[in-house]
């Protein structure tokens, strides 16, 4: 018989403390302890959490950038290291799923990543994100559908996107092959404009959407603007006007598209919770289930889940090294 879980979920709507690792996976792991002593089972935290999204790519020139950038480079995070030891410990300690976008490096690049922690406080898996979108390609590489995962764990099959991956119909229906249950949705705040592409309406139209169109439950992680953020980038005059504003929109929403939890305010921190009732998805996927019996077998697409490296390298390197005291002997 088929057992349908039901547990508390929590999305944080925080700002980073900015281009500073450490101190914002301090503030992490207290979000963590929060979220657990609330009852919560998961916990998904906004894109780019540590350490801070980079609004300056949309706001100046690559040249003003730039220092901004070395910083963000001088925050990253390497797996292993001491900020992802210290969120395996508190997914550890609270015994909680959590799953935290961050700024990952590797090599000379960095790649906007969510990070997946078990209760045990093994690192799971990562998603890194498909293709940045505009000015941040100046920041962040592409990911591949190699590290695209939906763990299959007691509480359901988890997965997660960030930001506007949500637009793009592939990795929705990708992500539905995978019958993923319960999403976490990673999102930097949104801006003052409702004209803009970037506010609020859009965005939270597109999680609701692909709460609808995968017919799981979906938790919608914000950051919020801060003047702190505002100095921290050199008081760039066009960042002002968001402090105000704080563009915080963190909710959980079913998979029916309705919206389950109370929002905060916009420039508030803090978690929002709901209950999350795999049974509901049944009577959902009865009615629509786009990657099975509701999909059109005329319309295919292939997923490529094989890693895709830039180079291959064959055979071994010649090994040329000579020690000083073979050096210094005299034939």
């Amino acid at each position: 018989m088929t057992n349908y879980p039901k547990f508390k979920a929590a999305a944080v709507q925080a700002a980073p403390v900015f281009l500073d690792a450490e101190a914002t996976a301090d503030k992490a792991c207290k979000l963590i302890e929060k979220a657990a002593s609330g009852g919560a089972k998961l916990i998904g935290f906004p894109e780019g959490f540590i350490s801070g999204y980079p609004w300056w790519v949309w706001l100046t020139d690559p040249i003003t950038g730039s220092p901004l950038q070395q910083k963000l480079m001088e925050n990253a995070v390497e797996i292993p290291g001491p900020v992802v030891k210290k969120l395996s410990e508190a997914a550890r300690k609270n015994n909680i799923y959590v799953c935290i976008s961050v700024s990952e490096k590797e090599g000379g690049s960095l790649y906007l990543t969510q990070l997946w922690f078990n209760p045990l406080g093994d690192l799971m898996g990562k998603h890194r994100k498909m293709k940045p979108s505009g000015g941040e390609r100046l920041i962040w590489g592409d990911g591949e559908a190699s590290m695209m995962p939906v763990f299959d764990t007691e509480i359901g099959r988890l997965g997660g996107l960030q930001c506007w991956e949500h637009w793009i119909p592939l990795n929705i229906q990708a992500m539905n092959a995978k019958n993923e249950q319960v999403h976490v949705a990673s999102w930097p705040c949104f801006v003052p404009d409702d004209e803009a592409l970037t506010s609020e309406a859009p965005n939270e139209v597109s999680a609701r959407f692909y709460a609808l169109a995968t017919q799981s439950y979906v938790i919608s992680s914000t950051q919020i603007h801060t003047q702190e953020i505002y100095e921290k980038m050199g008081r760039l005059p066009a960042y002002e006007g968001f402090v105000e504003y704080g563009g915080g929109d963190a909710c959980i929403i079913g998979p029916n598209g309705k919206i389950l939890t109370e929002k905060l305010p916009k420039n508030a921190e803090g978690l929002v919770y709901a209950d999350i009732d795999l049974e509901k998805i049944v009577d959902c996927k009865y009615q629509i289930d786009p990657a099975g019996h509701y999909s059109n077998k005329t319309l295919r697409m292939l997923v490529d889940q094989d890693p895709q490296p830039v180079v291959n390298f064959a055979g071994e390197e010649k090994e040329c090294s000579v020690k000083y005291e073979e050096l210094q002997k005299e034939k």
